[in-house]
């Protein structure tokens, strides 16, 4: 794949651009121009990002497994910019996950096999380890799945670029698209921590019944409780908040006649105020103007909270659909399989 045409700024420019994006005291000219490098930079991750997709999809494909789903995404950079005011000693050019590729797998099993094939087997990529296991450590929220960082080699000048692969069960990533489906319904960043208490919760209890299905460890601070004890504490919060009407009700008016037959780039406009989605297809060989458009789009919208754009590169429409349901509000799995679960511990 040729480089991309936008310049790729020196990591040296990019430590300082922390203080040129988050200090009051910058004129709004040098906040832009930093803004601009920061869009540079994130895009500069397209390459070493659609190398390290492409080399997951082979790898699912060697071993075989049943309907896996892979897809490549670019950090939003409002998520960057609330990651970087989160973590105060954090510089951009170290954030490891700007570029990242995700695998949505049809169980643990499969999950240990993909991380397998990069921890044993050769790539010319450098593996950051320990990779952080959230299946066997979930995190305090609930959240689990496999991340695996890699030094990215390839064309790009600058030694290399940090890529993050993310591997997740089918019912770890229903749980992590309904938390942000609830936050976009909520206005709330449930994943970053924010939100009323009591939906927060409900997402550790909803995630310690989907470790007990998948017999994993489930989230410490729920270790002494019986699974029964789990499900009527989740069916009490559920029937309180109503997080399933929430979740069920919030339907968008989708333009189905656009459908992407080959692997290119998609290009998510979600404004949570009315309620729609919009969406722009790009083929492969059209990845600059995608990430200029991407660029645009989110520099017209930087101050409305409503509006979340996403550029994403998978197969068809139906693989962004089920990689991405949260820009399709599409939470059906996961009301689906919280009431299995929850009927077979309780009866």
């Amino acid at each position: 794949m040729a480089p991309l045409s936008t310049p790729i700024p020196s990591k040296k420019s990019i430590r300082r651009l922390r203080e040129r994006l988050l200090t009051a005291q910058v004129s709004d000219a040098d906040r832009q121009t930093a803004y601009q490098t920061l869009i540079d930079w994130r895009n500069a991750h397209y390459g070493p990002t659609h190398r390290l997709f492409t080399q997951t999809q082979r790898r699912v494909k060697r071993l075989g497994l049943t309907s896996p789903i892979v897809v490549l995404r670019l950090k939003r950079t409002p998520s960057i910019l609330a990651k970087l005011k989160r973590h105060t000693g954090m510089q951009l050019d170290r954030m490891q996950d700007v570029g990242g590729v995700r695998a949505i797998l049809q169980n643990i099993n499969d999950v240990k096999r993909l991380h397998a094939t990069f921890t044993k087997g050769r790539h010319k990529h450098q593996l950051l380890l320990p990779p952080k296991d959230y299946i066997q450590a979930p995190k305090d929220d609930g959240y689990r799945g496999i991340h695996q960082v890699f030094n990215v080699r390839g064309e790009e000048p600058v030694g290399g670029m940090l890529v993050e692969l993310q591997i997740r069960t089918k019912l770890q990533h229903c749980w992590a698209t309904a938390v942000e489906t609830l936050g976009v319904i909520e206005k709330s960043s449930f994943k970053t921590g924010e939100g009323e208490e009591k939906f927060k919760r409900f997402f550790q209890l909803s995630s310690a019944l989907f470790s007990i299905e998948e017999k994993e460890p489930i989230i410490e601070s729920l270790r002494d409780l019986t699974p029964q004890a789990i499900a009527r504490e989740f069916v009490a919060l559920e029937n309180e908040l109503s997080v399933f009407s929430k979740l069920e009700g919030f339907a968008l008016a989708i333009n189905e006649g656009t459908k992407q037959k080959k692997q290119g780039l998609t290009l998510f406009i979600l404004n949570a105020e009315k309620q729609t989605l919009s969406f722009i297809t790009f083929p492969q060989s059209q990845a600059d103007l995608a990430q200029e458009t991407y660029a645009l789009f989110e520099l017209k919208e930087k101050d409305n909270p409503m509006i979340d754009i996403v550029l994403v590169a998978s197969g068809d429409m139906n693989d962004l659909r089920k990689a991405y349901p949260n820009y399709f509000t599409d939470t059906k799995a996961f009301v689906k399989a919280l009431k299995a679960i929850t009927l077979r511990i309780l009866g």
